[in-house]
């Protein structure tokens, strides 16, 4: 059967998107709001936002919609959409203690200062499947029949909150700064002070504050400065960064950190105003962020920790938390470990990036693979013909092994025919 170039005009093209949009839109239920997103699936929208490098939820909440769940085809379309956006401003730096946690835990410090704030969480519950969640507010029983799980409620209504205004938190990390116990990152590639916190705020150690790099607006060059590295991992895909996080802690490693800290909670949004000059808050920004130390064994004189950071928008604390594993782990610079090398990471997390190499499979291959084909009944006729050959002789051919094989100068280049015929063309 030969292959042939086919083409597929717009109207075709037209129809598959009507049979996407017709699956959306299936069944007896409630179209999906974005307001119902936005108020219940925030997790979902964080992560949009989160690889999507653009903090706005209800556009996420509508990213998450137009994709049917699909977290990294949100990602993309928030990428494609703040591509089409004009900067009017930058930020201010911001002091990770002005955070307002609405969730705090330490694993290092049981008497952290200001205390341990679980917030929201299942944590330290049972994962249990709720069959009461199965019917709610539809006016329909739950799978179990039972008609109170139709009449959702709060159950905080009846908490006795003291009055008062809400406060922040110490960083945890600064506790250990303040003691010296910690071993600020090494310079930086190009041979600058590295100069700043974790956070992008100085620290008032280094010579000259150095603007960060946009990775957003300039390609990252190898060896990456540490800034590029953060906001690499800031937008990396989610499942990715936790398994390259999770094989750094599985042995193909050496980064098993005690976290410091993980706290959930909205960090102040500032710009200069354009005509007094005087730092403007403008909104919030809900961020989940996280630090970790590991000891430093080289400085046996002076033993330290080094630390590991994660940021991320909303929440979404395994990512930071592995970013965090990350970014310890780069800062070693092994070239044994796939963790510890800036490159293979940073190439590898971009969602947008294994996205569409993965998915580009999809698309026609017909040149590519006629050509595989064309090599290897090219290889299987050879290969009979010198059977036929040595049928009849009546013995073996004089350039064939004792085990019949052929001699090398007789096989394939390769034993692999993809390779053989190069990478896709068409």
């Amino acid at each position: 059967m030969g292959y042939v170039a086919v083409t597929a005009g717009e109207e075709i093209i037209g129809r598959a998107e009507d049979l996407f949009e017709k699956q959306r839109l299936e069944g007896d239920s409630e179209t999906l709001s974005v307001d119902q997103l936005d108020d219940q699936l925030s997790r979902l929208t964080a992560q949009a936002m989160s690889e999507g490098g653009l903090y706005a939820p209800r556009l996420a909440a509508l990213a998450v919609k137009q994709a049917q769940g699909d977290t990294v085809e949100a990602a993309f379309l928030l990428r494609a959409y703040r591509s089409t956006l004009e900067r009017w401003e930058e930020t201010e730096p911001v002091d990770p203690d002005e955070l307002f946690a609405t969730r705090r835990v330490s694993p290092a410090y049981k008497d952290v200062p200001g205390g341990q704030i679980l917030g929201p969480t299942k944590d330290y519950t049972q994962r249990l499947l709720d069959f009461d969640l199965d019917g709610e507010a539809n006016g329909t029983e739950s799978a179990d029949g039972d008609d109170a799980a139709d009449e959702p409620s709060d159950p905080t209504a009846d908490w006795d909150l003291p009055d008062g205004e809400p406060t922040t938190v110490q960083n945890v990390m600064e506790v250990l700064r303040d003691d010296g116990l910690v071993h600020d990152p090494d310079e930086t590639a190009d041979g600058a002070d590295e100069g700043a916190d974790a956070d992008g705020a100085d620290d008032g150690t280094d010579d000259e504050y150095e603007e960060p790099a946009d990775t957003t607006r300039e390609p990252v060059t190898h060896p990456p400065d540490r800034d590029e590295v953060l906001q690499e991992l800031a937008r990396g895909e989610t499942g990715a960064v936790t398994a390259l996080g999770y094989s750094a802690m599985r042995g193909y490693g050496q980064v098993h950190p005690t976290l410091a800290e993980v706290r959930v909670g909205k960090l102040p949004v500032r710009i200069t105003h354009p005509y007094t000059g005087d730092a403007v808050r403008v909104t919030d920004a809900e961020v989940t962020e996280s630090e970790a130390v590991v000891p430093v064994y080289e400085k046996r004189e002076d033993p330290q920790f080094a630390f590991g950071y994660g940021l991320s928008f909303g929440r979404n604390e395994r990512k930071a938390i592995a970013m965090t594993i990350l970014d310890a782990s780069i800062q070693l610079d092994g070239a044994d470990e796939p963790a510890e090398n800036p490159e293979f990471v940073l190439d590898t997390v971009d969602g947008m990036d294994s996205f569409g190499f993965i998915e580009h499979l999809k698309l026609p291959h017909y040149v590519t693979f006629q050509s595989i084909l064309d090599r290897i009944r090219a290889i299987r006729e050879r290969g009979e013909i010198d059977g036929a050959d040595a049928d009849v002789d009546g013995a073996p051919e004089a350039d064939a092994d004792v085990d019949g094989a052929p001699e090398a100068d007789d096989r394939p280049e390769t034993d692999d025919p993809v390779a053989a015929t190069g990478g896709d063309d068409d």
